[in-house]
């Protein structure tokens, strides 16, 4: 029987056919750790690993990698106002995480990489995004992607145009004299004394959100990947984002054949997040 996936990529029903015999790499994007994870994220974590399962059982040879990003804004924001260091607040956070998915008999992923454990190799990518063109500094510090050097790719998985993103919501963008378009989004961020950061080429800062999924992906995939999945709220800007930035970096598309995403759990027809205050943690129900 052939195995039918839907693809985000195409929109369509396609016929799963990995790229080298019956390998699958397979990436999901997993927590960013400053909270307890709510049931929305188990949805998203149980149905990726039924189909990594579902996908051995049918005899594939599955390398499943699921990242815990362990910095981040959110965590930044949440220990200042517990008065905690970040790290510590997020190293919390991921034994809660791990001892939720042992809860929920989730098997753990192949290769389950933090964010903090490879600084030097997303410095080493945005360093051969900036020589090839395809990123630049600017005078704060910060580097941005520089979103018209891949402009062919734009929308190529929200299935939007250039004009629509700028009149819609757009990337997660910070306001900055010397960006070069409003659409840049944020490879490496500068931090001021206060903050938490890593010394770089360019400042010592801590890298955007995007950056941090192609490095780990691009490590432990080789640059390629099978599947990548996550919640359908990751399309865009994160793993359009991420398309852009891997496929440059590597020079080598496409970054993932497949595109998987599953949609929300709602309460009332409405997202269940930790913003609306309509949520349940795992802990709360297990």
């Amino acid at each position: 029987m052939v195995l039918r996936v839907y693809n985000t990529l195409t929109r369509e029903l396609e016929n799963f056919e990995p790229m080298v015999g019956d390998h699958v790499n397979m990436y999901v994007c997993g927590p960013t750790v400053y909270d307890d994870c709510h049931l929305g994220h188990a949805r998203s974590y149980v149905a990726f690993d039924v189909i990594r399962r579902y996908l051995r059982y049918s005899g594939y040879d599955v390398k499943y990698i699921m990242n815990i990003t362990d910095i981040d804004d959110k965590i930044i924001q949440r220990a200042t106002r517990s008065q905690e260091d970040p790290l510590k607040l997020a190293a919390k956070f991921t034994d809660s995480f791990l001892e939720d998915m042992e809860r929920l008999n989730i098997h753990s992923p192949d290769v389950q990489p933090k964010v903090t454990d490879h600084i030097n190799e997303i410095i080493n990518i945005i360093s051969g995004l900036i020589d090839g063109g395809f990123a630049y500094v600017t005078s704060k510090g910060n580097v941005y992607f520089n979103l018209l050097s891949s402009q062919d790719k734009i929308g190529i998985l929200s299935h939007q145009t250039l004009q629509g993103l700028l009149e819609g919501s757009g990337y997660r963008v910070g306001v900055e004299d010397d960006k070069r378009h409003q659409l840049d989004f944020a490879l490496w961020k500068s931090s001021d004394e206060t903050e938490i950061g890593w010394e770089s080429p360019w400042s010592k800062g801590r890298p955007g959100w995007h950056i941090e999924c192609t490095a780990m992906a691009v490590k432990y995939s080789g640059g390629q990947l099978d599947i990548h999945g996550g919640g359908m709220d990751l399309v865009f800007p994160h793993h359009e984002a991420e398309i852009l930035q891997s496929e440059a970096y590597t020079g080598r598309g496409p970054f993932s054949k497949y595109w998987m995403h599953n949609g929300f759990l709602t309460i009332d027809k409405e997202k269940m997040s930790k913003s609306l205050d309509n949520f349940f943690t795992i802990k709360d129900v297990l």
